[in-house]
């Protein structure tokens, strides 16, 4: 991002704050920032975004993608 960039972000980000609302991350402002420009610009809603992304289980979520490796043998 540019300096101006940032500085718009940190500018609603203190807004904000005076506002007592309590999303004032960059991310959460670029986040409801890109929420406003689909629903505003483009036409879609939370809804329709959220269909577009397939369903996940809950087991597909929790599934570690950590692999355990097997014990080195001992060499006696």
């Amino acid at each position: 991002m540019t300096a101006e960039d940032r500085a718009a972000i940190r500018w609603i980000s203190e807004v904000r704050k005076t506002k007592k609302d309590k999303r004032t991350t960059s991310n959460d402002i670029l986040v409801d920032a890109l929420w406003h420009f689909l629903e505003k610009t483009e036409g879609k809603t939370k809804d329709q975004i959220r269909a577009m992304v397939p369903d996940v289980t809950v087991e597909e979520r929790t599934r570690s993608k950590v692999t355990q490796m097997p014990k080195p043998r001992s060499k006696r």
